[in-house]
């Protein structure tokens, strides 16, 4: 229980800091928590952008950075990294993960 709600007050500290955008705003007012690093994303994923690995022990290679990742149950995933901080909005449909990052949707799928 401690350790939830650590994460909930570092999360909500992050969000204030962030200035983030209304979708995360709204992620956070419907009662979105952090999870563990996702099993249904873990693994590598190409699309147009080039590739992104999640990795089961909690980071991930993306944007040629290095972060570490939590998805919430409000479909975001939230990377951080030492001096910056990501909300990226996600869904999985039919094998595909769809990122919106700056408003615009990118797919990757397995190999």
């Amino acid at each position: 229980m401690c350790y939830f709600l650590s994460c909930r007050l570092m999360l909500i500290a992050l969000f204030v800091v962030m200035g983030l955008t209304s979708s995360v705003y709204a992620a956070e007012r419907s009662g979105a928590a952090l999870s563990k690093p996702a099993k249904s994303l873990t693994g590598t994923w190409y699309g147009t952008e080039g590739a992104i690995t999640f990795k089961a022990n909690g980071t991930i290679d993306y944007d040629g950075k290095r972060y570490y990742y939590a998805v919430t149950n409000g479909g975001l995933i939230q990377l951080s990294r030492k001096g910056s901080n990501r909300a990226v909005p996600y869904h999985l449909s039919g094998g595909k993960l769809i990122l919106t990052v700056n408003g615009k949707s990118q797919v990757y799928s397995r190999r």
